[in-house]
């Protein structure tokens, strides 16, 4: 299943779109992604498997 999670605002972006997919995560798994503007750059982590691989990436390489 595919599912999308967006945010636009002030704030650290990171935790409210993890906090996101992870909302989703009952439809299944096989793949997740985020991708964040940092600087006028477009910084992009993504990973096979469940969201906590994910998360684990993100923590090692912060956006």
């Amino acid at each position: 299943m595919c599912g999308i999670v967006g945010y636009l605002g002030s704030r650290d972006a990171t935790p409210i779109i993890l906090n996101g997919l992870k909302r989703l995560e009952y439809r299944g798994y096989d793949s997740a992604g985020i991708a964040v503007m940092n600087g006028g750059q477009i910084d992009v982590r993504k990973d096979a498997g469940k969201l906590s691989q994910l998360v684990d990436l993100v923590n090692k390489s912060p956006l």
